[in-house]
């Protein structure tokens, strides 16, 4: 896992200050990196749930998703922000508002786990403290533990 984050990195830092950059637009790179990270959790067991959730944040803005996750699964969110977030961070919060686990930086491609005990709609949210442009441009995934034979 840690080889295939480490080749995600390089990927993302030859994009970003690569030629790439100034020919693709930050929405386009995020989605691109995202596409790649579906690869390698798919590698680790994780398939795809929907569509990537995209969004733009000013510095100082908040966004929220809302995801129905069903009880006994495993989850998981991946957010990418373009090169251009300063700061920010992610959380998920529960039907309730609790905080399912910690909170995350924004700038480093965060991933947060649930495994609820309940079925219920879980909210991510992405709050933007600095970004170097006017908004940054950032998207989310969300993907389930691939069940087990004997589950299926």
């Amino acid at each position: 896992m840690r080889q295939a984050f480490l080749t995600l990195a390089a990927i993302a830092a030859a994009l970003a200050t690569g030629p790439a950059l100034a020919k693709t637009e930050p929405a386009t790179w995020v989605n691109r990196i995202l596409a790649e990270w579906d690869q390698i959790q798919a590698k680790d067991g994780w398939v795809a749930q929907g569509e990537i959730r995209p969004g733009t944040l000013p510095s100082g803005g908040q966004a929220s998703l809302d995801y129905p996750l069903a009880a006994g699964r495993t989850y998981r969110v991946v957010v990418v922000c373009e090169p251009g977030c300063g700061a920010g961070d992610v959380e998920l919060l529960d039907p309730a508002g609790a905080k399912v686990g910690e909170t995350k930086a924004l700038v480093e491609m965060p991933r947060l786990d649930a495994a609820p005990a309940a079925a219920g709609t879980y909210r991510l949210r992405i709050a933007m403290t600095d970004c170097a442009s006017e908004s940054c441009a950032w998207s989310a995934r969300l993907y389930a533990m691939r069940a087990a034979k004997s589950e299926k």
